[in-house]
């Protein structure tokens, strides 16, 4: 297995939820988690907390469905941490629920932004960046997906359809790292409901969902996987859940 150890770590929407839960799971595994989030006051709360455990981290305030900042971040990631920056976890994800009958184009737009076209803008500007050297290791990709890809149900128009043309962007992203020989792997990770903010308004019990570092144990396993391997889709549940319409 791979040692986290040195590698610093690009996560995003790590102000909260899963991403908060990814960076202080990484930073206890020796890793120099990035936290990067719209919320650049949150961000560094994020990094207050691993710095309280007297780990290492670094904040940025990142707006992923902006691609020229995107870029910016990421060559600015590479002058900094040279090749021990070897991983992006795209875990920003936003959900305006809401009838088809009452979406706006607003609210479509900006789930559609965030969930489909971050990661996209994130994912090739990582690639372009960390260039066609050969690595000992393939850089990791991870893309927070959700069970939302597979399921339906009413009010999540935007969220789930969002979640499942990312499903398959990370399908083709796994065939092109392979056929195109990019110095990465990429990773596909499909979580049910997990207790953070974005599933207040869905007022589901807290203890049905799984708690965020149950899945960021995921994401820590995907990222220290040999290097020959990779994870096509990992779908993780809870025992605990009810039926989920979404």
């Amino acid at each position: 297995m791979r040692e986290l150890a040195g590698r610093a770590v690009l996560i995003t929407g790590a102000g909260s939820g899963l991403g908060r839960a990814t960076a202080i799971r990484l930073a206890r595994a020796g890793a120099h988690p990035i936290a990067a989030d719209l919320d650049g006051t949150a961000a560094a709360h994020t990094v207050e907390l691993v710095t309280g455990e007297h780990g290492a981290a670094s904040h940025v305030e990142l707006d992923v469905t902006d691609p020229v900042k995107v870029r910016e971040v990421m060559q600015d990631l590479v002058s900094r941490f040279g090749d021990s920056f070897d991983g992006l976890v795209n875990n920003a994800g936003t959900d305006r629920g809401a009838l088809i009958s009452d979406l706006t184009d607003e609210q479509w737009q900006q789930v559609v932004a965030v969930n489909q076209s971050g990661p996209l803008y994130l994912t090739r500007e990582f690639v372009t960046a960390l260039g066609s050297t050969e690595r000992a290791f393939p850089a990791d990709v991870v893309n927070v997906i959700s069970i939302s890809a597979i399921t339906v149900g009413t009010g999540a128009a935007a969220y789930n359809s969002s979640k499942a043309a990312l499903a398959m962007l990370t399908k083709i992203m796994q065939r092109e790292a392979l056929e195109c020989q990019w110095p990465i792997r990429v990773h596909g990770l499909m979580p049910s409901a997990m207790n953070t903010p974005m599933m207040e308004q869905w007022n589901l019990a807290e203890e049905v969902m799984m708690a965020p570092d149950t899945v960021a144990s995921a994401v820590e396993f995907m990222l220290t996987l040999p290097p020959d391997t990779y994870i096509q889709n990992l779908v993780i549940n809870s025992r605990r859940e009810p039926a989920w319409p979404r």
